[in-house]
């Protein structure tokens, strides 16, 4: 019996949703809080992962490789502030995806 093949049919997210999630994370780092608009974006990002197939984990990863690559992450250590963005971006995106 073979197991179920778990990976994603389409290994990223949509770019533009990537692109947009980039520019919204980035306000948020210089505004200290998350914007109105990133539930709107994390439900979109949510849509297409379950589309192609893509997990919630491997989803998490992807938005999490997002947050890291952020320009403004590389100049300055980490802090509480930052800590806490990104524990709310994971929650926001856990509860976006199993919302559809």
């Amino acid at each position: 019996m073979m197991a179920s093949d778990r990976t994603p049919h389409s290994s990223a997210l949509d770019p533009a949703i990537i692109t947009e999630m980039r520019s919204a994370l980035s306000r948020s780092l210089k505004a200290g809080s998350h914007g109105d608009e990133l539930k709107g974006l994390l439900s979109r990002a949510a849509v297409d992962a379950r589309k192609k197939g893509i997990q919630a984990e491997q989803l998490l990863i992807v938005l999490k490789d997002v947050w890291y690559s952020l320009p403004e992450l590389a100049t300055r250590p980490g802090d509480d502030a930052q800590t806490r963005l990104l524990q709310q971006l994971i929650a926001r995106s856990i509860q976006e995806y199993y919302a559809g």
